[in-house]
């Protein structure tokens, strides 16, 4: 078949070119015979300028036919190298391929386009793990990071022991791969904090009982346990408040059995405790967590907690972006001090609601509301 189409292509080539001659002779004999006529020759001048016409002619439309045969000829060099590449094997063979390949492919530069690449030319990358293995591991290392703390010999921290710095480091490798699966590649995550305030702050009638707040949490390359704990709390949100007001932070309390204490203290210098940020509180950290209300590097920094290890901190998770005067701090409001014993004082948290960069239909400035992968396919 495919000699049959070769063939048929230059013949059509050839016959191309045999008309193209004749037309251009025709067309140079009518106009010189145009212009012998008026100029007053005689017939037998006339037919000896016309013959002379004709071969100027026949020159002219070789010239043109000898470029067309050229460009047959890069054609065929062309099909003779595909040929040659794809069938030629041995010795012989491979050499005269590896030839007329070359040939085609510089005279197919111009002419053809190149060819699309065989679906099966590209393999498909390797599917990753799922996000149910991914969970699984996460958990068994978790579990590993819990046991190798409990197990550290006096005088030794999770800050500096080698074995423990280990054990850390492939949690959170683990945890930051949990991430991307679960909430997407792309950072920051944001969770929108939704808020009750009851009539027992003073200013309930002017701003009634709603407030929010922005909480965009810090990089998964630092704090990579840190923000996975936050996101299951808000995840699997069963409700808490606001019940301490301080000085220097404002604290949540989270009910139920909404989320676990952190398997280790997880710190990044360059995420410290500045006014507006999010960080964990107590020993173990979490799930119980605080608003910074003013530079808290001294107070939840490293050492600032315990004199035998110097090198443990509360673990910083993120800073409020938005609602921070208007909400975070209206807290302060509320009548008390400290740890309020009277629950009608609380500041409700009704919901906390995981948004994700992306676009589409209810987004805000780049961000999604995050849904299940179950979740997001059923609709």
């Amino acid at each position: 078949m495919a000699g049959t189409d070769s063939d048929d292509k230059y013949a059509k080539i050839r016959r191309q070119q045999w008309k193209f001659r004749q037309l251009v002779c025709l067309i140079f004999l009518v106009l010189a015979a145009a212009g012998f006529l008026m100029s007053g020759k005689t017939l037998e001048e006339t037919e000896d300028m016309l013959a002379k016409a004709e071969r100027s002619a026949g020159r002219a439309a070789g010239k043109i036919i000898k470029d067309m045969k050229e460009k047959e000829k890069m054609f065929m060099r062309a099909d003779d190298g595909e040929s040659s590449t794809a069938g030629g094997s041995g010795d012989g063979g491979g050499g005269g391929g590896v030839a007329g390949g070359l040939d085609g492919v510089n005279s197919r530069r111009d002419l053809r386009p190149a060819r699309p690449l065989d679906s099966e030319a590209v393999p498909a990358a390797p599917a990753g793990p799922s996000e149910a293995d991914l969970t699984k591991e996460v958990e068994r290392l978790d579990a590993e990071v819990r046991r190798v703390k409990s197990s550290l010999p006096k005088g030794h921290f999770m800050e500096t022991d080698p074995a423990a710095l280990e054990a850390t480091s492939k949690l959170q490798d683990a945890t930051r791969k949990l991430l991307a699966a679960r909430y997407g590649l792309v950072e920051p995550y944001r969770i929108r904090v939704v808020l009750e305030f009851q009539d027992t702050i003073p200013d309930f009638e002017e701003k009634g009982p709603h407030g929010e707040f922005l909480v965009e949490l810090g990089p998964s390359r630092l704090v990579p346990h840190s923000i996975f704990s936050y996101l299951e709390i808000a995840r699997n949100w069963k409700g808490g408040a606001f019940h301490r007001i301080a000085g220097h932070v404002l604290q949540v309390m989270v009910g139920g059995k909404n989320g676990r204490s952190l398997a280790f203290q997880e710190y990044s210098p360059e995420f410290p405790h500045l006014e507006r940020t999010v960080g964990y509180a107590g020993r173990p950290s979490g799930p119980a967590w605080y608003v910074s209300t003013q530079n808290n590097k001294r107070n939840h920094g490293p050492g600032s907690q315990q004199d035998a290890n110097p090198n443990e901190a509360d673990s910083c998770i993120g800073k409020v972006i938005e609602g921070y005067e208007e909400s975070a701090l209206r807290i302060k409001k509320v009548p008390g001090n400290g740890f309020l014993s009277d629950k009608k004082k609380h500041v409700l948290i009704k919901d906390m609601i995981i948004l994700v960069p992306g676009h589409g239909p209810g987004s805000v400035d780049g961000y999604v509301q995050w849904e299940p992968k179950s979740a997001a396919a059923a609709t």
